[in-house]
């Protein structure tokens, strides 16, 4: 039986690689990926068959290169992953939390721990990634310094947990895509996912919403980014409750294809267990 390689972004240990775990347990082998490109292009390849992309975070919002490339690539969302992340101090074995000067972590996850390191009176020090912030204090030792990344990562590199949930905020939730190149088997419930844009006129926009509102589709989330090709003129990203096969779904989508100047699917999925 072949192995399910699940491709992600980032260095062993890495929350991408936990939400692999999460989702697949063990039955998935895990590719580490240098770039969200990289994810794309390893499924593209067939290294991989699938690939665990971030889109989003409760606290820092949207993760917008990883948005930007879903339209560049054809591949369809299979699943959602909602992760609760776990901030984690580590260091090295036998190092107790008096002799920690200095934290190393992603920016990110050092200010999503800001208040928490100013309490305990801790230096943070920017580094390009939780896991490898972790990997090269377990390859390279530095006295005095600690790393804020996943339980996965202290478990894959040895280290020792410090202090668990040094979040400032317990409300801290990755959500990802899986990717592959079908389309998944119907689970409900479900949502769907799809990029448009609309003719710069008046209303347009309202247009399109009311195909979704008089068929009573909820939808979960609306964004715009700026559309590369044309200053000032946008797309727009929609999650919506339900699946492209329901009657009133594709009604909507026929009507919304009506009325944009451009409508992708990037698929119909099901939806994860989101916390309130």
């Amino acid at each position: 039986m072949t192995d399910l390689i699940v491709a992600f972004q980032g260095e062993p240990g890495a929350y991408s690689e936990q939400a692999i775990r999460q989702h697949f347990g063990k039955a998935a082998t895990t590719l580490p990926c240098r770039s969200f490109s990289a994810i794309f292009a390893s499924v593209h390849d067939g290294r991989a068959a699938l690939g665990m992309l971030p889109v989003e975070n409760s606290l820092a919002g949207t993760v917008i290169p990883a948005y930007d490339l879903l339209i560049d690539h054809d591949l369809r969302v299979q699943a959602e992953v909602a992760l609760r992340v776990e901030h984690c101090l580590m260091t090295l074995p036998g190092t107790p939390l008096t002799a920690i000067k200095r934290v190393k972590s992603h920016h990110q996850a050092l200010a999503q721990c800001e208040q928490t390191l100013k309490r305990m009176g801790l230096e943070p020090v920017d580094y390009f990634d939780t896991a490898g912030a972790a990997r090269d204090l377990a390859a390279e030792p530095e006295e005095g310094t600690a790393v804020i990344a996943s339980a996965l990562a202290a478990k894959t590199y040895g280290l020792d947990i410090l202090a668990r949930n040094v979040e400032d905020l317990d409300f801290n939730f990755t959500r990802f895509f899986v990717l592959g190149r079908d389309n998944p088997t119907r689970q409900d419930p479900s949502k769907t996912s799809i990029i448009f844009t609309t003719r710069h006129v008046p209303g347009a926009l309202y247009a399109v919403m009311r195909e979704l509102a008089e068929r009573d589709i909820n939808l979960t989330k609306i964004e715009s980014r700026p559309r590369r090709n044309r200053p000032w003129h946008y797309r727009f990203y929609v999650d919506f409750e339900g699946h492209e096969n329901d009657t009133a779904v594709q009604e909507a989508l026929l009507g919304i294809l009506q009325k944009a100047s451009f409508l992708k699917v990037l698929g119909s999925y099901p939806a994860a267990q989101m916390p309130e």
